[in-house]
This record gives C-alpha cells, structure tokens and sequence, in this order.
C-alpha cells in the first residue's frame, strides 16, 4: 500500500506541474480577455467600425456616434495608440462624458489603462475599434442603424468560449496544449504500469473486468483532481492578491475548463490504453511481465512526443522572429508618432482646382523641413524588371531617413555608385521619375538622386507605393533619395502620395497651419466655392495597435518553448523509467556482477538515438526549415534527455529492487 501510494506522490506532483502550466495559460487567457474588455470599465462588447462606404464625412461620422452614444447610453470608448508617451501603450477615448475613471488597472498591472476626453480624436479616422461599457440592451439597435447607413460593424461580445478558441489556434499555444497532452498520456502509461502486476493477480482471482476498470480509473482521476484542486485554489489566491480579486472569476472559469478538458482526455486515453493492453491469457501462460503489454504504447508515446518538439522548435522559432520583426516595426512606428497626413474627401474635378495650392504646400513645408517622402516598389511588384541584389527601390527624401534612422549611434546608410546597380534597374528608374517629374525640370534629373543602401546588418522601414499604411523592412534596399520633392515631382503626383500616406508631414498644429497658409483649410475651401475637405490624421495609430499583439506574444513564444521542452523531459522521463521497471530483472544482476551503468544501458540507449536521429532527417526532409540550426539544437536536447533519462530512471530501479520496493 505505501508503495502504490508512492506511485500516486509521483503523479500528484507530475500533474501539479501539468496544471501549473494551465494556470499560466488561463493566467494569459485572462490577460487577452482583459485586453480585449477591459473589466475595470465595466466592457462588455467591442465594434469594430468603418466608415468607407457610408459617404459620411470624418466630421459627421463622429457627430452621430456622438449622438447615438447618448440616445442608447452605451458608453462608447474608442481605443487609440498614447502617440503621447515612449511606451507602446493604448488610450481610450469617450465620446461623451461618462464619469469613467482617468484611470484604471488592467490585469498584468503594468501600466494604467488612460481615459481622455473626446478632443483626442479631433485628428483621428472614425474608424477602428470601440468598447461598450455602457448598457449593451440597445446595442442590437445601434449596429442596425449604422448598417443602414452604410457603415461596416463587427460587434464581438466578451466570451471566454472565444478566447480559448483563439488561443488555440495560434500556434505558440498550441504547442503547450500538445505539450500537455502528451504529458498526460505518459502519466496514464505510467499510472497503469505500476498497476499491471496488481490488475493481472485481480483478472486471475475472478474479479470482473469492469470492477478493475473502475477501481484504476477512480484512484487515477482523485489523483488527478486533488492537483488540479489545489492548484486552483492556490492560483486564484494568487490572482486575488496580485492582479485584483475581479478577476478571480474568469481566470477560474478559463482554468478549469482547461483542467476539465485535460482531465477528460487522460479518462479516455487511460481507457483506451487499459483496454487495448489488458492481460491475455498467453501472457499468463507463458509467464511474462504484467507490464510487457505496455512498452509498444510507450513507444510510440516517445517518437510521438519526440517528433513534436523537434517538429514545432523551427515554426516556434520563425514564429518569435516574426513577432521581433513586429516589435522592430512598432519602434518605428513609434518614430512617426507625430507624423501626420492629410485626407482628402473630395471629388476629381475640385482635386484639378486643388491640386497647385496642394504643391505650393508641399514646397512650403520643404523649407521647414516639416514634409517627408517614401514612394516604394518592391521585385514583386515589377516582375519583369532584374532588381539585382535589391529587394525593392524606394524614393525618399533626407527627412524620410532622419525620421527612421533618430537614435542611431553610428551611420546605417552607405552610399551607392550608380555603377553597382544594374542597367534595367537604372533605367526603371530613369522611367518613372519621366512619367512624375515636373514639366520644365532638366532631362538629367535622374543624376541628382543620392543612392544609398542600408548598412550590412541593418534593416530600415519604407512606405510602400499607394499604401504607406504599412512599412515594408529590408537589409537590401535601395534608396533614391530626391534633393526636393516640388522640384522632382509634377503637383498631380504630389496629390496622389499625400493621399496614399507616402508624403507625410510634421505635427497636427504646423500641418493645420499649412493648409491655412495655402487657403486649404475647410473656410477658405468654401469661399472658393469647393465642397471638399481636408482633415489631418495621426498615421502611425494603426500601425502601433497591429503592431501591439504581436510585441505581446514574444515573451508568450517563448513559454510555449519552455512548456514544451519541460513537457518532453518529464514524459521521457517517464517513459525511461517505465522501460526500466520492465528491465529490471536483467539489470539487477548485471550491476550486482559489477557491470558499469553505461555497459548495461548501451544497448537501448544506442538503438534509441539512432531512432532519433532518423526522426530528426525525416522531420527535416518533409519541413525544410529555414532555421535548421534551432531543430538541431532540439534535437540536441531531446537526444541527452534520453540517456540521462535511462540512467536515472535505471538507478532509481535498482534502489527499489534492493529494497523489496518493485
């Protein structure tokens, strides 16, 4: 009895360990859930506005969001990057004023979530992402009557259902929940090894099958929920006195229906295995081991969980490069905080009339240094035309590069000889400032242009072609840089970048002040008859919010590997030592005579390495990885695991045999 109550320690601190790391995934869930409703505010819905085809103005867009906010009194809070501060942090924005804090906590309590007034937005699109921290009885009401008027809604309720679902699907959580599935299935095999003698002697004494069933299954899920049990009730104290006590409730929800869930799973898999490896009556005849019938199972159990870690280390990996990336891009973003441009709503025929105050103002905040310029194509977009060693050509003007390059220690940009660029390059270039120059500008325009390429080592962020929206990083771009944007450009190009946010300017006030200056501001449009309007907008707001998630999820990257590493260790742990206790009889007396650990181990430990090695080829031949040198290294890991894993569990065998234990 003292030894079987052993094998239950061993599985209650195993599953302790399983449902620890289900207590941080609920902990990450939560923080998402938080994230998306903050519970602070009381949100309970988010909408997810566009305004492109509803022919409203950016003015009357807000106008009757204002409005409905009041008549159904839904506390509308828009969510919008804090262009204002170094951080990466997000401000929410009432509509009206809704005697919301100026601040409340979230639930990783890093920062205090900001509530301002609705004068924030006065350079804001209407579009994005709203909460409801109002009353959500009239909502249905309120998305119905903008999808009349032509307005997208996306409205998403807080639902820890969806939650789960999302985090399963990316990818990083993924690998932690096969990581605990596999972890789980190595615990039911060990569970029924240590009870196969014991079930064996109940078949021969005529107990009925289904009472055995039971008994093994019963003692193993009491196990199971005294782990998950405790680990509950420790972590949502935890929860409670660290991140606030009105959290307690969904990360409890989310953690057990994590523990539910895995708890069902290792029933069935414990049936499943119990069932296909019941004892035969040949087994009893012949005299074998209880727990022979179990090595296939646990066989198969190690490749599986072997190939796993192996098979996810290289989309781990690829997974934590792309969210650096994003983490890159978002410090750039960062940079173009004050950065604006100017939206047009207007149609052709007052754009003509518009289009030469539009180049005056252009050349006017050249003289300031206040106007910048990045215009890219990239190899895809000209397949026809030999690129060379170059990814994309971006023309930009020197105010582009001090905006991306501020902070830099040392120069990150090096000159290019118009030599080293292939002559199709060249003259694809040479063509498309023929087609965008000015009229009356020199034929030899194209030799002004500077060349530059970044740096070896150095990745620098442009804006590409009719959509500056998103940047485009590259080690390998060139760089035309034009010594001035009126002089090089014919006003109708100049009108067509600002309106694609490839010419961006410095400031709300000082751009607002430009448009003044060259009567483009809304009262002097009107005195000249035209109905157009030009607002000034924050460029860099959705990028930082895209940008965001994606800085977030590094460190989550990160915990998947780890949760994954320590899941496999523990199963071939587990495994090794299930291997061990079939191998006792052999390696008892083989130590006794002396033998040394590694003579009596070599055999299985080389014939499992072998295997290994021939997985790692198989799993790199069928992926093809980029970054093989991380699947190597994985590998690396998961084939010491092996021999240690064999030693220890085989000492560990010997003590128990010696001491009547096994």
């Amino acid at each position: 009895m003292s030894e079987m109550n052993m094998y239950k320690r061993i599985i209650v601190v195993v599953s302790v360990a399983l449902f620890t790391l289900l207590a941080l995934l609920a902990a990450i869930i939560t923080d998402l859930n938080d994230r998306d409703f903050p519970q602070a505010i009381g949100s309970e819905s988010r909408l997810n506005l566009s305004f492109n085809e509803s022919g409203y103005s950016i003015t009357e867009a807000f106008s009757k969001l204002e409005e409905l906010d009041t008549r159904l009194d839904l506390g509308l809070v828009k969510i919008a990057p804090d262009l204002a501060s170094d951080g990466d942090g997000e401000i929410f924005v009432t509509l009206n004023d809704e005697g919301l804090p100026e601040e409340f906590t979230w639930f990783n309590g890093d920062k205090a979530g900001k509530i301002v007034g609705k004068d924030r937005l006065a350079n804001s699109y209407p579009d994005g992402l709203y909460l409801v921290t109002g009353n959500t009885s009239r909502l249905n009401e309120f998305v119905d009557i903008l999808k009349d008027a032509g307005v997208e809604v996306s409205r998403r309720d807080a639902s820890i259902l969806d939650s789960l679902v999302f985090v399963v699907k990316e990818r990083g959580f993924t690998t932690v929940i096969l990581a605990s599935i596999a972890l789980i299935s190595s615990l039911v095999l060990f569970w029924l090894s240590v009870r196969a003698r014991g079930r064996a002697l109940r078949v021969l004494g005529g107990s009925p099958i289904g009472r055995i069933q039971m008994q093994d299954i019963t003692e193993f899920g009491v196990a199971l929920l005294v782990s998950a049990g405790t680990v509950a009730i420790v972590a949502a104290i935890y929860v409670g006195i660290f991140h606030g006590w009105m959290y307690v409730s969904t990360f409890l929800e989310v953690l057990i229906s994590l523990q539910v869930v895995v708890i069902a799973i290792s029933i069935l898999a414990a049936l499943i295995m119990s069932a296909t490896t019941w004892p035969s009556a040949v087994m009893f005849a012949t005299r074998q081991p209880a727990v022979k019938n179990l090595r296939s199972v646990a066989i198969v159990i190690r490749v599986l969980t072997f190939v796993l870690v192996v098979a996810t280390a290289a989309p781990a990996w690829s997974a934590y490069k792309h969210s650096s990336a994003k983490a890159t891009e978002m410090a750039q973003w960062k940079r173009l905080a004050d950065q604006v441009s100017i939206v047009f709503e207007t149609d052709i025929g007052e754009m003509d009339q518009m289009e030469p105050m539009i180049g005056e103002m252009v050349k006017d905040a050249e003289s300031i240094e206040a106007v910048a310029l990045s215009y890219t194509y990239t190899k895809e977009m000209r397949p026809s035309v030999d690129f060379g060693r170059y990814s994309a050509v971006s023309f930009v003007n020197q105010r582009w590069l001090d905006l991306v390059t501020t902070g830099a220690k040392k120069p990150i940009v090096t000159p290019v000889s118009h030599h080293n660029i292939s002559e199709e390059l060249f003259q694809e270039i040479q063509e498309e400032i023929d087609i965008l120059e000015r009229e009356g500008q020199p034929k030899n325009l194209i030799e002004q242009l500077q060349f530059l390429q970044p740096v070896e080592g150095s990745r620098l962020p442009v804006a590409q072609g009719g959509g500056g929206q998103s940047l485009h990083f590259g080690d390998d771009i060139l760089f035309a840089v034009v010594p001035s944007l009126y002089d090089t450009f014919n006003d109708s190009t100049l009108t067509s970048m600002i309106s694609s946010n490839n010419i961006v300017f410095t400031g709300v006030t000082a751009t607002k002040q430009l448009l003044e200056r060259h009567s483009l501001d809304v009262h002097a449009l009107r005195d000249r008859g035209i109905k157009s309007e030009l607002e000034v907008i924050y460029i860099a707001e959705e990028g930082i919010l895209q940008a965001q998630f994606a800085v977030y999820l590094v460190w989550l990257q990160n915990l998947s590997l780890i949760a994954l590493a320590v899941a496999f260790g523990v199963a071939t742990a587990i495994s090794a030592l299930i291997t061990a206790t079939l191998r006792a009889k052999r390696d008892f007396p083989l130590r006794l005579a002396g033998r040394s650990w590694m003579r009596i181990l070599q055999s299985r430990v080389v014939k499992e390495l072998l295997v290994g090695i021939i997985l790692v080829i198989i799993v790199i031949m069928i992926q093809r990885p980029n970054a093989i040198e991380i699947v190597l290294v994985t590998a690396a890991y998961g084939l010491l695991i092996v021999p240690l894993s064999h030693f220890v569990a085989a000492r560990w065998c010997f003590n128990g045999v010696s001491r009547r234990r096994i």
